[in-house]
Parts: structure tokens; C-alpha cells; sequence
């Protein structure tokens, strides 16, 4: 088999669980919803489809047998779904998504958990079809139907992985080909022919118990772009199928039938009219009609897509990157040469404006491509607090906004674990049992936030939950209890609600399989510090809690201020700088206590001097008597600090390189670049550059 072919089924597959996991879960806040109804059909009918087309027998006969209970549900009048459906359905794409991720397509590790399913799914439709109302079961239809059905697909469709062959094929699960006739006569000789092109006109004439619908949803991925014709003919039998006159007439209207084979033709119409009853078996349905076109009313409009594969694009950027260090040193070099020659200053300036808009423009471009919606992440936490929800005997609702903010996909990868932990926790010991916030005066379903959107050049994910809040006393004293702070310590909210953070801590009664092993959440803060990202904790106790992470757009590259401290050169975010202000003519005084504040405008700002903050090497001004050099307002949310530096070299896009592996999680610093002269320059992380102020008893 091609592995390309495997691949792309498997990226589709994906896809298509995806969107039947976070559709059924739609659907059990609206079970009446027949668009999600049709949304979950088609994306069930498409993994069976794709899964024939590459031979993964298991997969298409699991997904075979879950079709069949979405099919029940499609075909009831008024459906009302127990839990019974979507726990089989749930545990069916569960098992699905085990076999693509474990490469076990042929279900050889999960044998057993394939046969009990099938085997559940057997017992519900059986009890389903012995003992439930009209409402819960399909109608079943009564007598014969007849279809015509022409095909004439684009000569294109081989390049989308479509086999027509297929389609055929499926006709037949529904029902009898009574005979099928192909046009040829688009076909050029052997001599001339294209392979890679499809000629060839099909029509079919079929007997089923099927409704039109359940003909029309074989070919519901083809229709948009093919010539499909469907036609119910069961009144018109004896003029089709007669061989005389009649049948001539309209077969002569069909493009499809060829006239050098349409004597064959007639004799064949014939032969096969000879062995029906004549008559119409049934009468068209007349209750659903307005159903039939729920799909049309909700296509997509289609885009000109390419699948790329992430590590092309990550080499492009890579690229991109080693092209900002080397364009440095150009810019560098080329400096001396201004310097012999000013009358090549204006040309170069030019020259290196005009390389600057073309990197900046494909880089804005390559990472526009590697960016994806948060979405999908979100959507995906549905199922998790469903279960654990139920698990845990809790009414629960996840409420999704900001679905549509976009981040680079590694950071959304790294992303992926922390949200699950925070969310798990909001779910397990964050909201209560109905009974316990009824007594609180609380609906008794309660409900979790999850929120994402830009906020001045960052990413902010805010996960919000009306439950019992954090208990700051019991936190304290299991710190204290703990050894983790002195027993006199006295620490502020944001101070204790870091405390949670800690390796080791937990304030859990029990230990369950969901939470409360005294693990996690430092992971979680690790996790998020990997990919540049801060974490605040805001609770109110029995109000709940807000966890707020920021996050930068992407980890690669990023517009920056190079300043001189001492000795050293560093990069300061250009998205965390309010302003530059001349240190020697502001009034620096020192508060008791607190450290050092500068008067801005009225307002008072703490302050420090930079090299002092990062204890790096160099001279320490002293900024309360002979201030020096130039004050950076910093910013995080609505926080300021004042850093004090020695020179502002000049703004420049940098590229970061992670430090960790060789310095470990240094605080206050996001990472380092490689300047143009070739030296080292360390990148500072704002947010938590505030927090190493803050200990240090600045502001």
C-alpha cells in the first residue's frame, strides 16, 4: 500500500473523529439538531470510505457498524438519545483513534475491545428494534424503490484520492444493480490515451428499499464538483424497462448511454423488465422532505488548500532565522565600510531597507502558514469534562470563546497538556456537586470558562470556573506545614497562589485517577516557562477561579530593543517597552521598605537599575544620588518598572535560541541571540523579570 495514501487517510481520519467527538457532544445539549446530525453522518461515512479505499477492513467495519446507529438516529422522527448512543459512539471513536494512534490499523492489540463493541452495539440495536417507540427507530420502509443514476465525474478526480470504482461498490450495500452501462465513447485510442484522466459516463439503474436520501448520501463528498443525477423511476418502470419505443426514446435523451451500444441496450432493459412486477411497490415518502435539505443549506465554500508538512515550514523558518543573523553581520561589516566611503551611506541604507520589507514579509508569511487556531484544542477538553463530570457525579458546562485566536502550532502543541491538567482540576476540585451549590446558593450546573484573544502583541488564555475558589488559608498552612516557606512568612495572594505551583504540593484530601497526587501543577507552570509563557492565579473562595496565561505569538523570532548594561548588550521585547526617559533629570527616591520609585507624569513607577536585577557584571550606578544613562518603562498588563541602562544601541528583529539546556530556567531571561558582530546577547522575559523585582522588594 502507499504510504502517501496511509497518511493522507490518516490525517483525514483525524480530522473526521475530530468532528464527529466535538459534533456528538453538540449534540447531546440539542438532540433534535438534524444539522449536527448530518455533519456526524457524513464524517463517520467518510472514515468508512477512506478506510475501504486502503484496506483497513477493521476500521471501515467498526465504522460500518457505528454509521448504522447514526443512520437510527437520522431516520427518526423525533429522536430522543440516551446515554446508551452516545457512550457507544464515544467509545467507538475512542477505539478508532487507538488504532491510528498506536499504527495498530489492522486492530491487532485491540482485538477483544473491537468484539465486545460490536457486540454492544448488536445487543442496543436489537433491544432498540424489539422494544422502542417509533420515535427511537428507523421507519422501516415497505416494497421496492427504483433509482436512475448517472455519473459523470470530472476528468480531474483521480488527483483527490476519489475511486468512482468505490462509489459503485457502495451502491450495492444498499441495494440491486439491476445494470450498469458505461460510455466510452470520450475515450481516446490507446495510442493517445491519458491514465491520469477519467472519460467515462456511467449509468446505473438500481433496486433498493432505500429512500432517495440514502442514495444521495453514498455520493455526498462528490456531489459539488460532479455531475450526479439521481432519479427515483418507480412509477415509471414500464417505459424504462419495456425494450420498445418508450424505453428507446428516453434512453436516447441520456448523454450517458452510448448509441453504439443501445440496441444492447433495449434488449438488456427489456430482459430485465420481463422479471419485475410492473407496478410501483410503494408510494414516496411524505413526512421528512424538508430534512432532505438540510445539508444543502449549510455547504462550506470551498478554498484552494495544499497540505504542507510542519517540518518544511519549520525549516523555512529556521532558514529565515540563520538569514536575520547573517543579514546582521552584513549590516555590520557594511557600517565600517560607510565609515571609508559616505558616499555609499545612502545606497546601502536603502539597499538593507528594502532586504529588511522582503524578510520581514516572508517571515509575516511562513508564520502566518504555521499558525493554527486555538480551537481545536479547546473543543477537544469537551470530551474530558463530560467524562469526568459524569465520573464525578457533577453537573458541568464548558463554555468555548475565542476559538478562532491563532498561535503557532508548537506552542500549541506544548499548550495542549497544561490547558488538560488546569481544566481537569477546574472540573475535579474546583466546581462542587449540585447538591453542595445549591446550598450556596449556586445553579446547580456550573460552568468553566475557557477564553483566548490578543492582548498587546501576546496570546492571553483565561480558564474561569464558578466553583469553591482557593482556600488561601489551607494553602499557607500546607506550605508552612510543608517546609516550603518559614513559619513567620507573610506572603500576599498572588504569592500564595504560586505556592501551587511548587513540585510536590497539594492540598487533596484523597488521591484519585483524576487529581490530588501532589503532582501536575508544577509541570504545568515548567511547561508553560518552555514556551515563554506566564501563568496568574485570581480566586475568590466560594466565587471561583481565574487562571490567566500569556503566551508569546510565536518562539522563533521576535522585534526587539538592543540596550548596553555595562559591559553587556540585551535584547528587550519591543512589545513590553512604554517609553525611554533620560535618567539624569528625574528625581529618584527611595521608599522604606519598598526600594526605589521614580515621579512619571504624576505617577510613581519602581525602579532599579538592570545590571543590579540580573546581577550582571559591571559598574552599579548609584540611581538614588548621581543618576546615569536611561530609564526603560517596562510594562506587563497594567504593571510598570523602571529598569535603568546605559545606552540604547537600536531596534532590530532577533532571533531566540532557547538557553535552558545549558542554563537551566534562568529568571528574567526568555533566551539569547546572536548579534551581528557574532557575540551573544541575552533576551529579557518581562513578566517574570516583574516577579524577580518583586522579591527583591522593588515597588
Amino acid at each position: 500500500m502507499n504510504q502517501d495514501l496511509i497518511q493522507t487517510f490518516i490525517e483525514e481520519t483525524e480530522e473526521n473523529l475530530q468532528v464527529v467527538e466535538e459534533s456528538l457532544l453538540d449534540l447531546e445539549q440539542a438532540p433534535a439538531d438534524q444539522e449536527l446530525i448530518d455533519l456526524v453522518f457524513r464524517a463517520m461515512h467518510s472514515i468508512k470510505g477512506g478506510a475501504g479505499l486502503v484496506g483497513f477492513e477493521e476500521i471501515g467495519e467498526l465504522a460500518h457498524y457505528l454509521e448504522n446507529i447514526l443512520e437510527e438516529i437520522r431516520q427518526a422522527a423525533n429522536p430522543k438519545l440516551p446515554d446508551d448512543i452516545f457512550n457507544l459512539l464515544f467509545a467507538g471513536i475512542d477505539l478508532i483513534r487507538q488504532m491510528i494512534e498506536d499504527n495498530d490499523l489492522t486492530a491487532k492489540s485491540v482485538g477483544r475491545e473491537l468484539t465486545e463493541l460490536k457486540k454492544a452495539i448488536k445487543h442496543y440495536q436489537l433491544v432498540t428494534q424489539e422494544g422502542s417507540s417509533d420515535e427511537q427507530t428507523i421507519q422501516q420502509q415497505t416494497g421496492q424503490k427504483y433509482y436512475k443514476i448517472n455519473l459523470k465525474f470530472r476528468e480531474t478526480i483521480f488527483e483527490t484520492g476519489t475511486d468512482p470504482l468505490m462509489l459503485v461498490l457502495e451502491l450495492e450495500e444498499v441495494g440491486t444493480i439491476l445494470a450498469s452501462y458505461l460510455n466510452r465513447e470520450q475515450v481516446d485510442d490507446l495510442f493517445h490515451l491519458n491514465p491520469h484522466l477519467l472519460l467515462m459516463n456511467w449509468t446505473i439503474f438500481l433496486e433498493s428499499e432505500q429512500s432517495l436520501d440514502k442514495i444521495e448520501d453514498i455520493f455526498i463528498f462528490v456531489k459539488e464538483d460532479n455531475q450526479i443525477v439521481i432519479e427515483e423511476i418507480s412509477e415509471e418502470l414500464e417505459q424504462w424497462f419495456s425494450g420498445g419505443e418508450e424505453t428507446e426514446k428516453l434512453l436516447r435523451k441520456e448523454e450517458f448511454i452510448s448509441n453504439v451500444d443501445l440496441d444492447q441496450v433495449l434488449a438488456k432493459q427489456e430482459q430485465i423488465g420481463e422479471s419485475l412486477f410492473l407496478q410501483s411497490k410503494t408510494t414516496k415518502e411524505e413526512t421528512g422532505q424538508a430534512d432532505k435539505q438540510v445539508r444543502n443549506l449549510h455547504k462550506q465554500k470551498r478554498t484552494e488548500t495544499i497540505r504542507v508538512a510542519t517540518d518544511k515550514l519549520e525549516g523555512i523558518l529556521n532558514d529565515i532565522a540563520e538569514l536575520l543573523i547573517a543579514q546582521s553581520r552584513v549590516k555590520e561589516l557594511a557600517t565600517g565600510i560607510v565609515g571609508l566611503d559616505r558616499s555609499l551611506q545612502s545606497e546601502i541604507v536603502n539597499s538593507f531597507q528594502e532586504v529588511d520589507k522582503l524578510i520581514r514579509r516572508v517571515q509575516e508569511e511562513v508564520m502566518s502558514a504555521s499558525m493554527i487556531p486555538i480551537g481545536d484544542t479547546f473543543t477537544r477538553l469537551k470530551r474530558m469534562v463530560r467524562d469526568i463530570a459524569a465520573e464525578k457525579e457533577k453537573d458541568v458546562k464548558l463554555v468555548i470563546s475565542g476559538e478562532d485566536t491563532e498561535l503557532d502550532r508548537k506552542i500549541i502543541e506544548q499548550l495542549a497538556d497544561p490547558l488538560k491538567h488546569l481544566v481537569r482540576n477546574a472540573v475535579d476540585h474546583g466546581v462542587e456537586r449540585p447538591e453542595q451549590r445549591e446550598k450556596l446558593g449556586k445553579p446547580p450546573t456550573g460552568t468553566i470558562e475557557l477564553d483566548a484573544y490578543h492582548q498587546e502583541g501576546s496570546i492571553i488564555i483565561e480558564i474561569v470556573d464558578d466553583g469553591r475558589g482557593i482556600d488561601k488559608e489551607a494553602v499557607l498552612a500546607k506550605a508552612k506545614e510543608k517546609g516550603m516557606i518559614e513559619q513567620e512568612s507573610q506572603l500576599d495572594d498572588s504569592e500564595i497562589y504560586n505556592l501551587l505551583f511548587k513540585p510536590g504540593f497539594s492540598t487533596a484530601q484523597e488521591v484519585t485517577d483524576i487529581s490530588g497526587r501532589g503532582v501536575g501543577l508544577d509541570v504545568v507552570m515548567s511547561n508553560i516557562k518552555d514556551i515563554r509563557g506566564n501563568v496568574e492565579v485570581f480566586s475568590e473562595k466560594n466565587q471561583g477561579t481565574k487562571i490567566k496565561i500569556k503566551l508569546p505569538l510565536t518562539l522563533a523570532i521576535i522585534d526587539g530593543m538592543i540596550v548596553r548594561v555595562g559591559g553587556e548588550r540585551v535584547v528587550i521585547p519591543l512589545n513590553s517597552i512604554v517609553e525611554f526617559i533620560d535618567a539624569s533629570k528625574q528625581q529618584i527616591k527611595q521608599v522604606e521598605g519598598k526600594g526605589l520609585i521614580v515621579s512619571i507624569r504624576e505617577q510613581y513607577i519602581p525602579c532599579m537599575a538592570l545590571n543590579e536585577l540580573l546581577q550582571l557584571e559591571g559598574s552599579f550606578n548609584n540611581l538614588k544620588e548621581e543618576p546615569t544613562g536611561v530609564l526603560i518603562i517596562l510594562k506587563d498588563d497594567q504593571k510598570q518598572i523602571a529598569v535603568q541602562i546605559d545606552e540604547v544601541i537600536g531596534q532590530e528583529q532577533v532571533v531566540i535560541k532557547n538557553v535552558k539546556e545549558n542554563m537551566g530556567q534562568a529568571e528574567g531571561i526568555a533566551g539569547a541571540t546572536i548579534l551581528g558582530d557574532g557575540n551573544v546577547a541575552l533576551i529579557l522575559d518581562v513578566p517574570t523579570l516583574f516577579k524577580l523585582a518583586k522579591r527583591l522588594k522593588v515597588g
